[in-house]
């Protein structure tokens, strides 16, 4: 029994971590947490994909169905489609993706007893891991299919430490399957493997593996079926009047993604592998690149493990002295617990816990009618945000309201409202929770779309369940387009 206690803790831990997130992602959508962006999407291309109609999601500025390959290349969401066949629903995703997430944690043990040989440091850094701030932020923040390769580049740096290339292959291929940008990561992991380990076939196959898949998807692949160059190179401009804000913000940014993990950095060229996940995060206008609530770090999370394992190695060699490693050690469980208390989103301990609360029956009750009302998957829907994740199971669905990562992207006011106020009008129904709406009485945009509807003469209100501000409210179609 002695002999296996590490990986009893370490499966039980894992398994703990499914289990918790798992009921958290998915109690968070039920008491109306998740949004249109981007669990709603998700749903319905996985659910479109499950009927035969691969990848197809409706774009709301085409306002028509798409490939989801016009916005970001993630093929990697259809090996979810079998499962709806099961059970339809988002709950699949965010189930899907707190397991792949969680076995992150066994690739760190696996690559940490691999090079260090100490299973029980092994299991500290398995640990740190599945408490690490990024990561349960992740599980938390709806469903994304680059999350998932947080895990499958862990468990490609593993095999090619065991020198087992195909399923190093394999894992690198789910990787690039989750976004169009992994390419550059890939094509710097093949530079490392090149000139820093001397892997001289394995690091070019992997370098042209990663730019073919960059271009291919990023100049080729989007573009074609987006009619135009990618949306996010809007993200990238005015660098250079931007430069003191990009210094600033990305100090900060560094330090607090660093800080718990601080071994890393006596790995600096493990860590510049990430390089481009780097950039990209602190050169974009969108704020929310450089947050921890959300998944744009979920690249940099694979490389930062890797190198917490190498830099403790490092300076496991540096410093001598066996009470220095041992109050520096001390330092980072100690900076690890500080970090849990001051990040993380579980419901206790921590400084800011989070609670979904319920919401009440009348509106539960409300929802899961039209729900079952309009199963029909040719009804075309508009919702508000917050109900997106439960009206998605359908061919077409329009999005009530905005994305409101809008504001940290330089977007006006008068922007949103000219670009975002009529995609509505395409639906036969429209469910409003009047809770997204908020206070009527002010001349905000939710507000303007929202009377924007009520003058709307093609629409009737159906239904209201008399609850004020928050209610659920639901318009039909009365005049044809």
């Amino acid at each position: 029994m002695k002999k296996y206690i590490v990986k009893i803790l370490l499966s039980l831990s894992i398994i703990f971590f499914i289990v918790i997130f798992s009921y958290l992602s998915i109690r968070r959508n039920k008491t109306l947490n998740s949004y249109y962006y981007d669990l709603g999407i998700m749903n319905q291309v996985v659910y479109n994909t499950s009927h035969g109609r691969f990848l197809e999601m409706t774009n709301q500025d085409l306002k028509k169905n798409v490939s989801r390959l016009a916005i970001h290349f993630d093929p990697i969401l259809a090996i979810f489609a079998p499962f709806y066949k099961i059970y339809e629903g988002p709950e699949v995703l965010l189930i899907g993706q707190v397991i792949i997430l969680g076995l992150g944690a066994l690739a760190v043990f696996l690559i940490s007893k691999k090079v260090l040989k100490k299973k029980l440091i092994s299991l500290i850094f398995s640990l740190s891991y599945l408490f690490y701030f990024s990561i349960q932020r992740t599980a938390l923040f709806d469903f994304h299919a680059v999350t998932l390769a947080t895990t499958f580049f862990l468990f490609a740096l593993y095999f090619n430490l065991v020198k087992k290339n195909f399923w190093y292959y394999f894992f690198i291929f789910l990787s690039l399957m989750t976004k169009e940008h992994i390419g550059l990561i890939v094509f710097f992991l093949g530079g490392y493997l090149f000139f820093i380990k001397k892997q001289r076939k394995t690091g070019i196959i992997t370098a042209i593996l990663g730019v073919i898949f960059f271009v291919a998807t990023v100049y080729f692949i989007i573009p074609y079926f987006r009619g135009s160059e990618h949306f996010a190179t809007g993200y990238f401009i005015n660098i250079k009047s931007r430069l003191p804000t990009i210094i600033r913000d990305g100090k900060s940014y560094f330090k607090l993604i660093m800080s718990p993990l601080f071994y890393a950095l006596f790995s600096p060229l493990t860590l510049l592998i990430a390089l481009p996940e780097w950039a990209i995060n602190i050169l974009s206008i969108n704020s929310n690149q450089r947050s921890i609530y959300f998944h744009y770090n979920s690249i940099i999370v694979a490389f930062l493990f890797y190198s917490l394992i190498l830099g403790y190695k490092n300076f496991d060699k540096i410093i001598k002295n066996k009470f220095i490693k041992s109050i520096v050690f001390l330092i980072f469980i100690l900076v690890n617990f500080y970090s849990i208390y001051l990040y993380n989103p579980i419901p206790y301990f921590v400084k800011q816990p989070t609670i979904y609360k319920d919401i009440n029956k009348i509106k539960s009750r409300s929802i899961q009618f039209w729900v079952d009302k309009l199963k029909d998957e040719n009804i075309k829907v508009s919702t508000t945000p917050k109900l997106a994740p439960f009206f998605t199971n359908r061919k077409y669905y329009y999005n009530f309201l905005y994305d409101t990562a809008y504001a940290s992207m330089g977007k006006t006011d008068e922007d949103i409202y000219k670009n975002e106020i009529d995609k509505y009008t395409l639906a036969d129904y429209i469910i409003i929770n009047r809770s997204e709406i908020g206070d009527i009485s002010k001349e905000n945009i939710p507000v303007k779309f929202y009377f924007k509807l009520l003058d709307d003469k093609n629409f009737k209100m159906e239904f209201g369940d008399d609850q004020g501000e928050n209610s659920i409210e639901v318009y039909k179609r009365v005049k044809s387009l």
